[in-house]
């Protein structure tokens, strides 16, 4: 059998001393005999050669595990106080991790040290999760990373019962099984086999436990002793307190950062709902002169044949006309953003829209020598939505890819399609176009930013909030030479009204491309 220890070299010397001293017991034991008996024994090293080695063995039969005792007492009061270098390593991780608040780096640090240090197979810490009333593996040495990250240990497991029974103490498995029944031994070597450990050490904070560190060996020959027993508890005192503060240091910073993006959300929203108002009544209040005043000039232009017109004011109302549509358009996106969510819903032809959108597009982007490829998938399923709203997002991101590009030509990809492994569908607009500055990415999104003077800045705004009222995401990446991408995912649904619209989650946006078109 093969024992493993962590002091080796105590070890040895505790065996030699331990020889000496019976050797000299012994051979003092036959000379005193020889003494005492010359007529029998005679000389014990010359006539009787058996006689001190008979004398010898049984001494050592005799005295060995006392002798062996008070040698070991007294070597570790009086000679080995120095640790050996897997304690002393172990110790110095104690006292660096008191100033680790970093829970993730401080669990990598005792299990990758606990493991090397001992020479173990694997070392799993395994951390207290309240949310789901267990124990979950934070971080482990010598395991595969997806294993590792299924294991999870209920407080009514086995050996998470055991331990609130026993408290700070180490177990041991063999032990532990030979002292219950035989249906417990069977429940319990179940929780063992999947941690991969033959010993459980508690990790105790004020009297709750909080962790735990499972460790196996190589081989199942390698024992520890009591004072190595009694070590690990020590080191498991040290270290407990670090893994409570640095838990509670992480908790603290998700509740901040849960709070700064509630914040942010808040006055987004505030801010939001501030823009529809003011944008709902803009354009309720200025569509109608519009109308009236583009109406007018469009009349004055069409009785110009009857009456005609000095060149200067059929200038003016050529110039009312365009001016007072330029006005129109931007009522029309306020009215499309500030709308209600609840627009009349219809089964959705994606291919129908998008080719309806490309007929719209496809002169000016043919005068720009701007190639555009479609491609929808025929297997997309059922959605249900309003046409003008799909229509809206689609001509927004087909006139950024067309102002983006420019007269130089190039190409738009656009691929409407299901997302492999998730549920929802998913719309890439792809072009050629040139990269964006760095400076305007987190901007890109917000209500009348534009580069250019004479856009508005409303387009990509307006279409991420229709996304959103789907429910949907809207994420946009741009590399120099490579053009930009849009990518926005819907969820799918199988019937009218299932949509989920604003009351679903926000899901995270991605801002790169900069719309230069609406």
């Amino acid at each position: 059998m093969m024992f493993f220890h962590l002091r080796n070299p105590k070890t040895v010397l505790r065996k030699i001393l331990v020889g000496l001293i019976l050797f000299f017991i012994g051979a003092m034991a036959a000379y005193l005999v020889s003494l005492s008996l010359p007529h029998v024994v005679g000389n014990p090293w010359g006539a009787h050669p058996l006689t001190p080695i008979l004398t010898m063995t049984l001494i050592f039969l005799v005295a060995y595990k006392p002798v062996e005792r008070c040698v070991k007492v007294f070597l570790e009061k009086n000679i080995f106080r120095k640790k050996s270098y897997a304690q002393w390593t172990l110790m110095e991780l104690a006292e660096e991790l008191r100033t680790n608040l970093d829970f993730q780096e401080l669990s990598n640090l005792i299990v990758n040290t606990f493991g090397e240090a001992l020479h173990l197979k694997t070392v799993a810490l395994l951390i207290r999760d309240v949310t789901r009333d267990g124990f979950e593996i934070a971080s482990a040495f010598g395991w595969p990373l997806a294993t590792s990250r299924r294991i999870f240990l209920g407080n009514d497991s086995p050996l998470v019962r055991c331990i609130h029974r026993m408290g700070p103490h180490v177990l041991v498995r063999g032990p532990l099984l030979k002292s219950l029944s035989w249906q417990e031994a069977n429940e319990m070597a179940r929780d063992f086999d999947l941690v991969r450990s033959c010993w459980v050490l508690p990790l105790f904070s004020k009297g709750d436990l909080i962790a735990m560190i499972a460790f196996g060996a190589h081989s199942p020959d390698t024992v520890f002793d009591e004072w190595d027993f009694h070590f690990f508890r020590k080191f498991g005192e040290s270290v407990a307190p670090c893994v409570a503060n640095s838990r509670y240091v992480q908790g603290l910073r998700r509740a901040n950062f849960e709070l700064q993006d509630s914040q942010a959300e808040w006055f987004q929203k505030t801010k939001m709902s501030a823009i529809e108002k003011l944008a709902a009544g803009i354009a309720h209040e200025v569509h109608n002169p519009l109308a009236i005043i583009s109406g007018k000039a469009q009349v004055l232009l069409m009785q110009k044949k009857r009456t005609p017109l000095e060149p200067h004011v059929e200038e003016a109302l050529n110039v009312i006309v365009k001016q007072t549509r330029r006005a129109a358009d931007i009522t029309r996106k306020l009215l499309m953003y500030s709308q209600d969510s609840r627009a009349p819903q219809e089964e959705i032809s994606f291919e129908k829209i998008l080719d309806e959108t490309i007929a719209l597009v496809g002169y000016q982007a043919s005068l720009d020598k701007i190639e555009i490829i479609k491609k929808t998938d025929p297997s997309l399923p059922t959605f249900w939505g309003n046409t003008q709203e799909i229509r809206e997002i689609f001509l927004n991101l087909f006139l950024n890819a067309v102002e983006a590009i420019g007269d130089q030509g190039g190409r738009i990809q656009v691929e409407v399609r299901i997302s492999e492994g998730e549920d929802v569908i998913e719309i890439r607009f792809q072009n050629s176009g040139k990269e964006i500055p760095q400076e305007d990415l987190d901007r890109i999104f917000n209500p009348f930013f534009t580069t250019r003077h004479e856009a508005v800045g409303l387009g990509l705004f307006v279409t991420r909030q229709i996304v959103k009222r789907y429910g949907g995401a809207i994420r946009v990446e741009s590399q120099s030479g490579e053009g930009s991408l849009f990518i926005i995912q819907l969820p799918r649904t199988t019937a009218e009204g299932e949509t989920p619209r604003a009351s679903a989650e926000e899901p995270k946006e991605g801002t790169i491309l900069v719309n230069k078109g609406a």
